[in-house]
């Protein structure tokens, strides 16, 4: 009698962008789903704050006498976000501004053709660097140094942001996106079963479980 067979796993594509504090989350989500049933991850990087320039952008701050955001009406809960990632027991800690996040994705393209493994520890150092260690993702040289100490060549890290090699991969996403209506992250795509925001995980399973029987 033949030993049975593990499942394939359900491939998932993941639209993000590292300034979204729903797709930090998602990270341990899909991990956790992950334990349920065998997914096959594919992160997608979308900018979705391009307006943002070099410096960054200030998080309006929180009005001290209502407990609501400030005018920023794209601000989103933090409060709450404290309280799903005290959940699913993950720092997170509330930026003091939006960064540009074009070089952060590029720099995760690269690791991506490197290796597998080079991307997933990239991708969720850069997660970490913003959300937990506060560093500015957008300046080059934070890049370079979370980089380093993910054991990945800096130079050659630093000649494809120079050069810009992976912009059309940034572009062609966006495209994707567009086609998919994709309009915030994170979106997940379980073949045509299609999950907006930062669900549960048991919607996760859903939709993957959909996605076998389909």
């Amino acid at each position: 009698m033949s030993e049975p067979t593990d499942p394939d796993p359900v491939r998932v594509f993941v639209y993000f962008d590292y300034s979204c504090p729903y797709s930090y989350l998602a990270v341990t989500l899909l991990e956790t789903a992950a334990s349920a049933i065998p997914l096959r991850v594919v992160w997608r990087p979308l900018e979705t704050r391009a307006e943002v320039g070099a410096e960054g952008l200030a998080i309006a701050p929180v009005d001290a006498r209502s407990g609501a955001e400030g005018e920023d009406s794209a601000d989103p809960d933090w409060s709450e976000l404290g309280e799903r990632a005290a959940e699913l027991g993950v720092p997170l800690y509330r930026p003091e501004k939006w960064p540009a996040t074009r070089a952060a994705l590029q720099a995760s393209e690269f690791a991506r053709d490197l290796s597998e493994e080079a991307h997933r520890r990239i991708h969720r150092a850069i997660f970490r660097a913003h959300f937990v260690r506060g560093m500015d993702i957008g300046r080059v040289d934070h890049l370079l140094q979370l980089a380093t100490e993910e054991g990945i060549d800096t130079e050659a890290l630093a000649a494809a942001l120079e050069d810009g090699r992976y912009l059309q991969e940034l572009a062609r996403t966006e495209s994707e996106a567009e086609l998919y209506g994709v309009q915030q992250t994170p979106v997940f795509l379980f073949g045509r079963f299609k999950v907006v925001g930062a669900a549960p995980t048991e919607v996760l399973l859903k939709a993957a479980r959909r996605a076998i029987v389909d």
